[in-house]
């Protein structure tokens, strides 16, 4: 598989991070501290949308960068996901704590990942390193195994987990133009679910919903999983939309 990977700092329309891996999920690089008048920040604020390209981004030789039309529906998608998400879990955590936040992730993360994807024309979904699942469905299939692991090498060579980032376009199957992977970084906030030292209550709220879960034991800076996207062609024959 001949595979582009780039760090997800580098791309403007990917700055920001792209998704939750579930309740507790927090932004890539830490939050500031919340002034006193406000809320303090809670873990779905990891779901912010991309940032959006400058108007004026050229490819470095001063013309207008060439439209991708792929990559703007794969960050379009993430982005409707993570802004959805964010909103739910925040409401969650509000009332009734990461307990609720749990169920929420359980619950409706599947379909608000479903309306997503029907909305634009993409799949997508969040995948976990191999044996650490905490939901089975999210167990990745070969290419995505594949990206994890050269993510896993560049973060034990020191890169930032958060900062992971695959656009692969060659050698993929009919019908689909572009798979996007970024990486999903272990924040402070994570540790609530997925540390060492779960509170009671938590794992319980956990183990009713994935009585098989592997997904405790992380540290901070841990690399976590990755949000995949996958984008059809744009030819109907292929089974993308116009």
């Amino acid at each position: 598989m001949n595979q582009r990977y780039v760090r997800a700092a580098s791309l403007s329309v990917l700055a920001a991070a792209l998704l939750v891996a579930c309740a507790q999920d927090a932004p890539p690089v830490a939050a500031p501290a919340a002034p006193a008048d406000e809320a303090p920040a809670t873990d779905a604020d990891a779901v912010a949308p991309p940032a959006a390209p400058a108007d004026d981004a050229d490819d470095g030789d001063g013309s207008p960068a060439a439209a991708d039309p792929e990559l703007d529906r794969a960050q379009a998608a993430a982005a409707a996901f993570g802004s959805r998400l964010r909103g739910r879990l925040q409401a969650a955590m509000a009332e009734g704590g990461p307990t609720a936040a749990v169920e929420v992730c359980h619950a409706e993360a599947p379909r608000i990942a479903e309306a997503v994807m029907a909305e634009h024309g993409v799949r997508l979904g969040r995948v976990a390193l191999p044996g650490r699942n905490r939901n089975p469905a999210q167990a990745a299939d070969d290419w995505q195994l594949s990206t994890l692991e050269i993510f896993e090498q560049r973060v034990a060579g020191g890169e930032p987990a958060g900062e992971q980032l695959a656009l692969i376009r060659d050698h993929l199957p009919d019908g689909v133009a572009l798979r996007m992977m970024r990486g999903i970084a272990t924040e402070p906030g994570c540790l609530a679910c997925h540390g060492s030292d779960v509170a009671p209550d938590v794992r319980e709220a956990i183990l009713a919903n994935y009585p098989h879960d592997g997904a405790t034991g992380f540290a901070v800076g841990d690399l976590r999983g990755a949000l995949w996207v996958e984008v059809p062609g744009s030819d109907p024959a292929t089974g993308g939309s116009p």
